[in-house]
């Protein structure tokens, strides 16, 4: 399976649970900014989804390349709700993981055959799709620059996507001198991949107990059949 995830642009609204202040020895009150725990949770926008499927038989080694929105009419924008949770180490260091999935649907009739696996769907046929994609982020954070208002962080990290593809088709069948028939198919394929990502964030603590929080985190990867790019900022 080939999958070219060409990009996506993830919009977030956060807020946030913290327990704990920083308790690291003798501290002025510009290093005891950062809590100890911090859980969180939003709303999540995402738009721009440009991706290309690409599914090899096991018979024919071959298959169609399929632009997602252009060839199967899918859906390129989804909003959700996601959460997180970040543990700090210690005044510089944190450590975050956080958790959400993307659920695009497709449903049109498509112009040309297309082979998906060992499956041919012929020209004119309606093929409803979907696309689901499972990220799970873990994130080292470093604070490089800290005061009594203001934090600034770069987090390099891994996320680690599970992509499942499934295509609901009608096939032409014609066995030999026997008459032709129509045939309902469903396809399912799924692939895992470690990503590799960088991100910065800016804190920015308004009042004592609210803060506002820019962060930007990208990548961009081409592993054997999985190559793509994606940006999110909250």
């Amino acid at each position: 399976m080939t999958i070219d995830l060409r990009k996506i642009f993830i919009l977030s609204l956060v807020g946030w649970f913290s327990m704990g202040h920083a308790a690291f020895g003798e501290e002025t009150p510009a290093t005891q900014f950062p809590e100890r725990f911090k859980i969180w949770g939003g709303y999540q926008y995402l738009f721009g989804l440009d991706a290309t499927l690409r599914y090899d038989g096991s018979r024919t080694n071959f298959g169609t390349s399929i632009d997602w929105e252009d060839d199967l009419n899918g859906e390129t924008t989804d909003n959700m709700i996601r959460a997180g949770l970040e543990w700090r180490l210690a005044r510089n260091h944190a450590l975050q993981f956080s958790f959400y999935t993307m659920n695009f649907d497709g449903d049109g009739s498509i112009d040309q055959n297309f082979q998906i696996d060992d499956t041919i769907f012929q020209a004119g046929a309606r093929v409803k799709s979907e696309l689901d994609v499972d990220l799970y982020r873990f994130l080292y954070s470093y604070s490089f620059y800290r005061s009594d208002k203001v934090e600034l962080r770069i987090s390099p990290g891994m996320y680690f996507a599970e992509l499942d593809a499934k295509f609901k088709g009608s096939l032409t069948i014609k066995p030999g001198d026997l008459p032709t028939s129509s045939q309902t198919r469903t396809i399912k394929e799924s692939q895992f991949a470690p990503l590799p990502t960088a991100g910065f964030s800016a804190d920015y603590k308004i009042f004592p107990r609210l803060t506002g929080t820019f962060r930007a985190d990208y990548f961009y990867v081409q592993i054997n059949d999985i190559e793509g790019s994606m940006a999110e900022l909250y």
